[in-house]
Protein backbone atom coordinates (compact mmCIF):
# COMPACT_ATOMS: atom_id res chain seq x y z
CA UNK A 1 0.00 0.00 0.00
CA UNK A 2 3.11 2.21 0.94
CA UNK A 3 4.48 1.94 -2.77
CA UNK A 4 0.94 2.41 -4.38
CA UNK A 5 0.51 5.59 -2.54
CA UNK A 6 4.30 6.80 -2.87
CA UNK A 7 4.15 5.86 -6.59
CA UNK A 8 1.19 8.06 -7.04
CA UNK A 9 2.68 11.21 -5.60
CA UNK A 10 5.50 10.71 -7.67
CA UNK A 11 3.58 10.08 -10.07
CA UNK A 12 1.42 13.20 -10.27
CA UNK A 13 4.52 15.02 -9.05
CA UNK A 14 5.99 14.28 -12.28
CA UNK A 15 2.87 14.98 -13.91
CA UNK A 16 2.59 18.67 -12.69
CA UNK A 17 6.58 18.87 -14.26
CA UNK A 18 6.17 17.85 -17.26
CA UNK A 19 3.02 20.47 -17.40
CA UNK A 20 4.82 23.35 -16.34
CA UNK A 21 7.84 22.32 -19.14
CA UNK A 22 5.60 21.66 -21.97
CA UNK A 23 2.66 24.33 -21.25
CA UNK A 24 3.56 26.53 -23.95
CA UNK A 25 3.69 24.07 -26.41
CA UNK A 26 0.45 22.23 -24.97
CA UNK A 27 -2.28 24.26 -27.29
CA UNK A 28 -0.07 23.85 -30.61
CA UNK A 29 0.18 19.88 -29.52
CA UNK A 30 -3.64 19.40 -28.92
CA UNK A 31 -4.02 21.24 -32.88
CA UNK A 32 -1.79 18.77 -34.64
CA UNK A 33 -3.12 15.34 -32.56
CA UNK A 34 -7.42 16.98 -33.72
CA UNK A 35 -5.55 17.72 -37.15
CA UNK A 36 -4.11 14.23 -37.28
CA UNK A 37 -7.18 12.66 -36.12
CA UNK A 38 -9.55 14.07 -38.36
CA UNK A 39 -6.85 13.43 -41.38
CA UNK A 40 -4.95 9.77 -40.29
CA UNK A 41 -7.16 8.31 -43.18
CA UNK A 42 -5.04 10.28 -45.77
CA UNK A 43 -2.05 9.03 -44.31
CA UNK A 44 -3.20 5.53 -44.56
CA UNK A 45 -4.48 6.24 -48.12
CA UNK A 46 -1.00 7.33 -49.40
CA UNK A 47 0.47 4.30 -47.49
CA UNK A 48 -1.48 1.63 -49.58
CA UNK A 49 0.90 3.15 -52.65
CA UNK A 50 3.97 4.14 -51.29
CA UNK A 51 3.95 0.77 -48.88
CA UNK A 52 6.07 3.27 -46.57
CA UNK A 53 5.22 4.63 -43.02
CA UNK A 54 7.92 7.60 -43.16
CA UNK A 55 7.03 8.48 -46.85
CA UNK A 56 3.46 8.28 -45.82
CA UNK A 57 3.34 10.39 -43.02
CA UNK A 58 5.93 13.15 -44.64
CA UNK A 59 3.81 13.36 -47.62
CA UNK A 60 0.71 13.56 -45.53
CA UNK A 61 2.01 16.32 -43.76
CA UNK A 62 3.05 18.28 -46.83
CA UNK A 63 -0.79 17.51 -47.83
CA UNK A 64 -1.98 19.09 -45.39
CA UNK A 65 0.49 22.28 -45.11
CA UNK A 66 -0.25 23.14 -48.58
CA UNK A 67 -4.20 22.47 -47.31
CA UNK A 68 -4.38 24.88 -44.21
CA UNK A 69 -1.28 26.57 -43.57
CA UNK A 70 0.25 28.09 -47.18
CA UNK A 71 -3.20 29.49 -48.17
CA UNK A 72 -3.08 31.34 -44.96
CA UNK A 73 0.31 32.27 -45.38
CA UNK A 74 -0.41 33.79 -48.57
CA UNK A 75 -3.05 36.09 -47.62
CA UNK A 76 -1.24 37.81 -44.85
CA UNK A 77 2.22 37.99 -46.88
CA UNK A 78 0.08 39.54 -49.40
CA UNK A 79 -1.92 41.95 -46.46
CA UNK A 80 1.68 42.84 -45.48
CA UNK A 81 2.91 44.07 -48.64
CA UNK A 82 -0.54 45.98 -49.99
CA UNK A 83 0.07 47.69 -46.65
CA UNK A 84 3.77 48.41 -47.41
CA UNK A 85 2.91 49.91 -50.66
CA UNK A 86 -0.18 52.28 -49.58
CA UNK A 87 0.21 55.49 -51.25
CA UNK A 88 -0.60 57.83 -48.25
CA UNK A 89 -0.97 61.12 -50.08
CA UNK A 90 -3.61 59.05 -52.94
CA UNK A 91 -5.16 57.56 -49.68
CA UNK A 92 -5.58 60.78 -47.77
CA UNK A 93 -7.65 62.24 -50.99
CA UNK A 94 -9.53 59.18 -50.79
CA UNK A 95 -10.35 59.94 -47.75
CA UNK A 96 -11.07 63.90 -48.53
CA UNK A 97 -13.45 62.96 -50.83
CA UNK A 98 -15.49 60.47 -48.96
CA UNK A 99 -16.15 63.04 -46.91
CA UNK A 100 -16.91 65.43 -48.69
CA UNK A 101 -19.37 63.34 -50.77
CA UNK A 102 -21.35 62.07 -47.52
CA UNK A 103 -21.22 65.73 -46.42
CA UNK A 104 -23.56 66.34 -49.63
CA UNK A 105 -25.64 63.16 -49.11
CA UNK A 106 -26.43 64.04 -45.51
CA UNK A 107 -27.95 67.52 -46.96
CA UNK A 108 -31.09 65.35 -48.08
CA UNK A 109 -31.10 63.31 -45.56
CA UNK A 110 -33.22 65.30 -43.02
CA UNK A 111 -32.46 62.47 -39.99
CA UNK A 112 -29.11 62.34 -40.50
CA UNK A 113 -28.58 65.86 -41.48
CA UNK A 114 -27.78 66.75 -37.90
CA UNK A 115 -25.64 64.34 -36.69
CA UNK A 116 -23.54 62.89 -39.94
CA UNK A 117 -21.93 66.14 -40.34
CA UNK A 118 -20.41 66.58 -36.65
CA UNK A 119 -19.47 62.89 -36.55
CA UNK A 120 -17.24 63.27 -39.69
CA UNK A 121 -15.48 65.78 -38.33
CA UNK A 122 -13.98 63.81 -35.39
CA UNK A 123 -13.01 61.43 -37.79
CA UNK A 124 -9.90 63.05 -39.11
CA UNK A 125 -6.91 61.27 -41.62
CA UNK A 126 -4.53 60.71 -38.81
CA UNK A 127 -6.91 59.25 -36.86
CA UNK A 128 -7.56 56.40 -39.66
CA UNK A 129 -3.95 56.25 -40.73
CA UNK A 130 -2.74 55.43 -37.18
CA UNK A 131 -5.14 52.89 -36.85
CA UNK A 132 -4.34 51.18 -39.54
CA UNK A 133 -0.67 51.47 -38.81
CA UNK A 134 -2.18 49.87 -35.13
CA UNK A 135 -3.65 47.07 -37.13
CA UNK A 136 -1.19 46.40 -39.53
CA UNK A 137 1.15 45.85 -36.24
CA UNK A 138 -1.53 43.77 -34.83
CA UNK A 139 -1.70 41.58 -38.46
CA UNK A 140 2.07 41.21 -38.56
CA UNK A 141 2.64 39.65 -34.82
CA UNK A 142 -0.19 37.49 -35.26
CA UNK A 143 1.45 36.93 -38.35
CA UNK A 144 4.73 36.24 -36.85
CA UNK A 145 2.74 33.96 -33.89
CA UNK A 146 1.30 31.97 -36.45
CA UNK A 147 4.19 31.03 -38.21
CA UNK A 148 6.17 30.08 -35.42
CA UNK A 149 2.70 27.99 -34.21
CA UNK A 150 2.09 26.64 -37.60
CA UNK A 151 6.15 25.30 -37.22
CA UNK A 152 5.40 23.43 -34.02
CA UNK A 153 2.12 21.94 -35.19
CA UNK A 154 4.10 20.55 -38.24
CA UNK A 155 6.50 18.85 -36.38
CA UNK A 156 4.14 17.14 -34.06
CA UNK A 157 1.68 16.39 -36.89
CA UNK A 158 4.32 14.38 -38.40
CA UNK A 159 5.27 12.65 -35.11
CA UNK A 160 1.26 11.46 -34.54
CA UNK A 161 1.00 10.90 -38.56
CA UNK A 162 4.28 8.44 -38.27
CA UNK A 163 3.86 7.13 -34.52
CA UNK A 164 -0.06 7.80 -34.06
CA UNK A 165 -0.86 4.13 -34.44
CA UNK A 166 1.82 2.90 -31.73
CA UNK A 167 0.39 5.61 -29.39
CA UNK A 168 -3.00 4.72 -30.05
CA UNK A 169 -2.41 1.36 -28.83
CA UNK A 170 -0.51 2.15 -26.13
CA UNK A 171 -3.45 4.32 -24.83
CA UNK A 172 -5.95 1.55 -25.31
CA UNK A 173 -3.42 -0.52 -23.12
CA UNK A 174 -3.07 1.45 -19.97
CA UNK A 175 -6.81 3.25 -19.67
CA UNK A 176 -8.68 1.96 -17.47
CA UNK A 177 -11.67 0.79 -20.04
CA UNK A 178 -12.68 -1.89 -22.34
CA UNK A 179 -11.34 -1.96 -25.42
CA UNK A 180 -14.50 -1.76 -27.43
CA UNK A 181 -15.67 1.57 -25.13
CA UNK A 182 -12.05 2.96 -26.14
CA UNK A 183 -12.56 2.15 -29.78
CA UNK A 184 -16.21 3.84 -29.93
CA UNK A 185 -15.45 7.16 -28.60
CA UNK A 186 -12.15 7.50 -31.00
CA UNK A 187 -14.21 6.41 -33.80
CA UNK A 188 -17.08 9.06 -32.93
CA UNK A 189 -14.53 11.79 -32.15
CA UNK A 190 -12.29 10.61 -34.98
CA UNK A 191 -15.55 10.97 -37.46
CA UNK A 192 -16.82 13.93 -36.39
CA UNK A 193 -13.50 15.56 -37.20
CA UNK A 194 -12.90 14.02 -40.23
CA UNK A 195 -16.61 15.05 -41.54
CA UNK A 196 -15.64 18.44 -40.12
CA UNK A 197 -12.47 18.61 -41.81
CA UNK A 198 -13.73 17.46 -45.25
CA UNK A 199 -17.26 19.69 -45.19
CA UNK A 200 -15.42 22.55 -44.13
CA UNK A 201 -12.73 22.10 -46.95
CA UNK A 202 -15.05 21.29 -49.74
CA UNK A 203 -17.43 24.30 -48.74
CA UNK A 204 -13.96 26.35 -48.23
CA UNK A 205 -13.02 25.58 -52.20
CA UNK A 206 -16.66 26.51 -53.33
CA UNK A 207 -17.12 29.63 -52.07
CA UNK A 208 -13.78 30.65 -52.73
CA UNK A 209 -13.65 29.44 -56.00
CA UNK A 210 -17.74 31.08 -57.18
CA UNK A 211 -16.28 34.82 -55.24
CA UNK A 212 -12.75 34.73 -57.08
CA UNK A 213 -14.23 34.17 -60.76
CA UNK A 214 -16.34 37.21 -60.41
CA UNK A 215 -13.86 39.25 -58.20
CA UNK A 216 -11.37 38.27 -61.44
CA UNK A 217 -14.62 39.04 -63.76
CA UNK A 218 -14.49 43.14 -62.01
CA UNK A 219 -10.81 43.18 -62.27
CA UNK A 220 -9.99 42.45 -58.37
CA UNK A 221 -7.12 39.39 -57.47
CA UNK A 222 -9.21 36.75 -58.10
CA UNK A 223 -6.41 34.45 -56.19
CA UNK A 224 -6.00 36.54 -53.13
CA UNK A 225 -9.94 37.13 -52.97
CA UNK A 226 -10.97 33.66 -53.44
CA UNK A 227 -8.36 32.57 -50.40
CA UNK A 228 -9.78 35.21 -48.25
CA UNK A 229 -13.08 34.35 -48.79
CA UNK A 230 -12.91 30.66 -48.44
CA UNK A 231 -11.39 31.71 -44.84
CA UNK A 232 -13.86 33.76 -43.99
CA UNK A 233 -16.83 31.52 -44.93
CA UNK A 234 -15.21 29.25 -42.06
CA UNK A 235 -16.22 31.81 -39.77
CA UNK A 236 -20.32 31.35 -38.59
CA UNK A 237 -22.94 33.89 -39.02
CA UNK A 238 -20.59 36.73 -40.49
CA UNK A 239 -18.48 34.57 -43.27
CA UNK A 240 -17.74 36.43 -46.37
CA UNK A 241 -19.49 39.32 -46.01
CA UNK A 242 -16.17 40.48 -44.45
CA UNK A 243 -14.71 40.35 -48.22
CA UNK A 244 -17.84 41.35 -50.06
CA UNK A 245 -18.56 44.36 -48.51
CA UNK A 246 -15.43 45.99 -49.07
CA UNK A 247 -15.47 45.07 -52.42
CA UNK A 248 -19.17 46.88 -53.05
CA UNK A 249 -17.73 49.80 -51.29
CA UNK A 250 -15.10 50.50 -53.49
CA UNK A 251 -16.96 50.17 -56.40
CA UNK A 252 -19.92 52.40 -55.84
CA UNK A 253 -16.62 55.01 -54.55
CA UNK A 254 -15.42 53.86 -58.21
CA UNK A 255 -18.91 54.69 -59.40
CA UNK A 256 -19.36 51.13 -60.93
CA UNK A 257 -23.06 50.98 -58.83
CA UNK A 258 -23.82 48.54 -61.23
CA UNK A 259 -20.97 46.23 -60.29
CA UNK A 260 -21.84 46.75 -56.43
CA UNK A 261 -25.47 45.54 -56.84
CA UNK A 262 -24.23 42.05 -59.28
CA UNK A 263 -21.17 41.56 -56.83
CA UNK A 264 -23.85 42.01 -53.76
CA UNK A 265 -26.83 39.79 -55.12
CA UNK A 266 -24.02 36.92 -56.25
CA UNK A 267 -22.78 37.06 -52.89
CA UNK A 268 -25.98 37.24 -50.75
CA UNK A 269 -27.77 35.07 -52.62
CA UNK A 270 -25.81 32.26 -54.68
CA UNK A 271 -22.66 32.22 -52.36
CA UNK A 272 -24.20 32.95 -49.10
CA UNK A 273 -27.38 31.02 -48.93
CA UNK A 274 -27.28 28.56 -52.19
CA UNK A 275 -23.75 27.35 -51.10
CA UNK A 276 -23.77 28.21 -47.67
CA UNK A 277 -27.56 26.96 -46.93
CA UNK A 278 -28.69 24.99 -49.46
CA UNK A 279 -25.48 22.93 -50.83
CA UNK A 280 -23.43 23.03 -47.60
CA UNK A 281 -25.80 21.21 -45.68
CA UNK A 282 -26.35 18.73 -48.37
CA UNK A 283 -22.78 18.06 -48.50
CA UNK A 284 -22.35 17.35 -44.99
CA UNK A 285 -25.03 14.80 -45.42
CA UNK A 286 -23.24 13.04 -48.33
CA UNK A 287 -19.98 13.24 -46.50
CA UNK A 288 -21.46 11.77 -43.46
CA UNK A 289 -23.37 8.56 -45.07
CA UNK A 290 -21.09 8.17 -48.28
CA UNK A 291 -17.77 8.79 -47.47
CA UNK A 292 -17.70 7.48 -43.70
CA UNK A 293 -17.80 3.84 -43.48
CA UNK A 294 -20.12 4.39 -40.72
CA UNK A 295 -22.67 7.34 -40.22
CA UNK A 296 -22.08 9.38 -37.30
CA UNK A 297 -25.16 10.04 -34.82
CA UNK A 298 -24.45 13.80 -34.36
CA UNK A 299 -26.81 15.82 -35.69
CA UNK A 300 -25.55 18.45 -37.92
CA UNK A 301 -26.74 21.60 -35.92
CA UNK A 302 -24.88 20.79 -33.28
CA UNK A 303 -21.74 20.40 -35.60
CA UNK A 304 -22.42 24.18 -36.69
CA UNK A 305 -22.94 25.12 -32.98
CA UNK A 306 -19.87 23.24 -31.33
CA UNK A 307 -17.77 25.12 -34.45
CA UNK A 308 -19.51 28.67 -33.49
CA UNK A 309 -18.79 28.23 -29.62
CA UNK A 310 -14.96 26.87 -30.55
CA UNK A 311 -13.90 29.71 -32.32
CA UNK A 312 -15.44 32.20 -29.47
CA UNK A 313 -13.90 30.07 -26.95
CA UNK A 314 -10.37 29.25 -29.05
CA UNK A 315 -10.17 31.11 -32.17
CA UNK A 316 -9.33 29.95 -35.47
CA UNK A 317 -8.47 26.52 -34.53
CA UNK A 318 -11.69 26.30 -32.49
CA UNK A 319 -13.09 24.91 -35.71
CA UNK A 320 -11.88 21.32 -34.72
CA UNK A 321 -11.96 22.02 -30.65
CA UNK A 322 -15.26 22.45 -30.53
CA UNK A 323 -16.74 19.42 -32.55
CA UNK A 324 -14.11 17.53 -30.56
CA UNK A 325 -15.18 18.35 -27.62
CA UNK A 326 -18.51 17.78 -28.39
CA UNK A 327 -18.08 14.73 -29.78
CA UNK A 328 -16.21 13.45 -27.09
CA UNK A 329 -18.63 14.43 -24.61
CA UNK A 330 -21.80 12.91 -26.74
CA UNK A 331 -19.43 9.48 -26.82
CA UNK A 332 -18.83 9.34 -23.53
CA UNK A 333 -22.64 10.05 -22.35
CA UNK A 334 -23.57 7.10 -24.90
CA UNK A 335 -20.68 5.00 -23.11
CA UNK A 336 -22.16 5.81 -19.92
CA UNK A 337 -25.54 5.28 -21.13
CA UNK A 338 -24.49 1.45 -22.87
CA UNK A 339 -22.96 0.60 -19.53
CA UNK A 340 -24.19 1.82 -16.58
CA UNK A 341 -27.86 2.18 -17.24
CA UNK A 342 -28.81 -1.01 -18.86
Amino acid sequence: MQNKVFFGFFFISVLCAMFVLYQAYLFNILIALLLCIATFWLKNWLQNFIKNAFMASLSALFLMIGLVFIPVLFVCYRAFLGIKMINWNMLQNVFDASKLTLEKIATHLPFIQDYLPSLLREISFGKLSSLLLKVSSIVGENGVKFIIDGFVIIVFLFVFFYWGEYLFKYMKRILPFQEQQINEVAKEVSGTLRLVFLSTFFNVVMQGTAFGIIAYFFGFDGVLLGILYGICSMIPIVGGVIVWLPICAILIYQDNIKGAVIIGLYSAVFIGFIIDNVVKPWLIGIVNKRILRTPLQINEFAIFFAILAGIGAFGFWGIIIGPAITALFIALLRAYENEFLV
